[in-house]
């Protein structure tokens, strides 16, 4: 949690996708559940996500009231920046992309 009071949720892993994406949405739902503010996505180790992760983006997204939204993800890598800018879920969430 940072001092601002949004909960900040770490992908620790370089691939989200069908085999641990169930246990991201499980833990960020223990996190989201317990606080009541903004919510933060670090994606910094996150290099691919296929359909099951970008589900799990989106799980935390709808679970969220609509005063808690948009879910911002940050240090967001260029493939998986494009592979989101593709599905077009850029509409959804706010991006910030990794710095160089």
């Amino acid at each position: 949690m940072e001092s601002t009071g949004t909960v900040v949720l770490t992908v620790l892993v370089d691939s989200l996708d069908r085999v641990n994406a169930p246990e991201f949405r499980q833990e960020a739902g223990l996190a989201i559940s317990s606080s009541s503010g903004p919510v933060a996505v670090n994606c910094e180790s996150l290099e691919f996500l296929d359909s099951s992760g970008l589900g799990a983006f989106l799980h935390v997204h709808n679970s969220l009231p609509e005063q808690r939204r948009p879910v911002r993800l940050t240090n967001v890598g260029t493939k998986v920046l494009t592979i989101l800018e593709l599905m077009q879920v850029h509409r959804i969430f706010e991006l910030e992309p990794r710095k160089a």
